[in-house]
């Protein structure tokens, strides 16, 4: 599904005012309907029900007035809850406050109303900002906010909840922790990303009348669901075999780290490659080897990369000065598509010049903590807005850039991205960095383009995980575990 911005979004809207001759009055009754109908379906039946829409002075407020409205026909008991004076009140938004008034609607300050009367709702309608809102609240919206919050009541949000930010997710102070959030037209990423994710609950999209050519341009974003995903996987031909579903290398290794070479060129095998190579420091012991693994050392690799079709650096490579002298040559040699992970980032951003120049399809896979190490920010800066800075750094090193944490982030040197709907809390454990890495040169190998085999695998990778959670329980969740369930994953898509 695609995603906008705040400003994608306010271009639809006047686009379909101004070129399709859609109403704004239109489009703001039918938000209304929109979120009622959200209410009745999560709610029940609203007759009786004491509901009090907190409004704003924009039109997000027309919303909810053009709401209370409704929910009044419905024979609910409403009451609009200014936070401006009524004279502030333009546009839409006023032709919307005089039709409640003309219902007989009661309308007051959210200030002037009791606190035992405040307290006395069944459901709050959060109506006070719209999309278009950042940075922290103030004024008379921050103590509304800061009402709704002591009031601990059933929360529906409309189109955001207010203190969220919808381009980055980024929450600056106080914001609505809604139940239920219907927005319009399309999904925003401060709806998808976190912490903003965490403020939404239940997210309903509502389609209120925003013509179909302008929401189905060619995204920028991309929210990644099994539709998405489903078409780019690999088919396998009945007369496969082990040399035509390719070989993966995966280079890392030393002392007391092994085990995430073993992982990864597990995830590999799992993950439908036909051929695993793991190629470790040379003297290194490898006891956890999987059997179906084949192993070499590293200066065995000079002049034979030409055999595989993907490779993995940086597992358990560690960043002595032989580890730099592969991942230089990996870099310098590679005809494949390059998967770089742990060490080799951490080898990157000792040393940013290895970066520049590289002849081969990069896939870097930095967590928050990997991501501040190569750019030189802070992990507060990198989480801040995540999208933004996967997106400015895939273009600068002209790379895929797989952003790792809750709601991973694949970005384009192009600047598209994807933002990934699957995974769960239970995956936070040891190793599951080297299974993602496995999982996209598995694909890699059986012919996807970078930037699919990285949407594709995270996308697999949360499923599996997701699976596993479904299983074992959200804790105790081993990278083997979730390995396991690749196959699986695989066959659900």
């Amino acid at each position: 599904m695609r995603v906008v911005s705040t400003r994608e979004m306010q271009r639809i809207d006047r686009l379909a005012q101004e070129e399709y001759g859609m109403p704004g009055v239109v489009l703001m009754e039918r938000a209304a309907l929109a979120v009622r109908q959200a209410m009745a379906g999560r709610y029940g039946a609203l007759r009786g029900r004491r509901i009090h829409i907190y409004c704003g002075k924009g039109n997000n407020g027309g919303d909810g007035l053009a709401l209370a409205r409704l929910l009044a026909e419905d024979g609910a008991e409403v009451a609009a809850l200014l936070t401006f004076a009524p004279e502030e009140c333009r546009g839409l938004a006023r032709e919307n406050l005089e039709r409640c008034r003309t219902y007989g609607i009661p309308v007051q300050s959210w200030a002037d109303l009791e606190p035992r009367q405040a307290g006395a709702a069944d459901i709050i309608v959060d109506a006070l900002l719209g999309t278009g809102a950042a940075g922290p609240l103030q004024g008379s919206i921050a103590d509304a906010v800061g009402r709704i919050l002591e009031l601990d009541r059933p929360v529906v949000a409309v189109d955001a909840p207010t203190g969220v930010d919808m381009d980055s997710g980024r929450v600056a102070g106080p914001a609505i922790r809604a139940d239920l959030t219907v927005t319009f037209g399309l999904p925003k990423p401060g709806l998808l990303i976190f912490p903003g994710a965490d403020y939404v609950g239940e997210l309903i999209t509502a389609a209120i009348g925003f013509p179909r050519p302008l929401l189905e341009e060619d995204p920028r974003t991309v929210w990644a669901t099994p539709s998405v995903v489903r078409p780019w996987l690999p088919l396998r031909p009945a007369d496969s075999h082990k040399g035509s579903t390719g070989h993966v290398l995966i280079c890392g290794g030393s002392a007391g780290m092994t085990g995430a070479v073993a992982i990864a060129a597990l995830a590999a095998l799992r993950g439908g490659a036909g051929l695993v190579t793991a190629a470790l420091r040379p003297g290194m012991p490898f006891a956890e080897k999987p059997l179906e693994v084949m192993a070499t050392e590293w200066p065995a690799l000079s002049g034979r990369l030409e055999a595989y079709r993907a490779i993995v650096a940086g597992p358990g490579m560690g960043t002595a000065p032989d580890g730099r002298e592969l991942l230089a040559g990996l870099l310098r040699e590679s005809g494949a598509p390059l998967v770089l992970d742990a060490d080799a980032l951490n080898l990157l951003a000792a040393e940013p010049a290895l970066l520049r120049g590289h002849p081969a399809s990069l896939i870097l896979t930095p967590h928050p903590g990997e991501m501040a190490r190569l750019t030189g920010l802070s992990v507060a800066a990198v989480q801040a807005d995540r999208l933004e800075t996967a997106r400015r750094y895939a273009a600068e090193w002209n790379a895929v850039v797989v952003l790792k944490g809750a709601r991973t982030i694949t970005a384009l040197p192009t600047g598209e991205s994807y933002i990934n709907s699957t995974g769960n809390p239970g995956m936070a454990t040891a190793g599951m960095g080297d299974a993602l890495s496995g999982l996209i040169a598995a694909l890699l190998a059986q012919g996807l383009v970078p930037w699919r085999a990285a949407a594709a695998a995270v996308f697999l990778h949360g499923l599996a995980g997701d699976n596993a959670a479904g299983r074992l329980g959200p804790a105790g969740i081993l990278a083997s575990d979730v390995i396991g369930e690749f196959p699986v994953a695989l066959k659900a898509l």
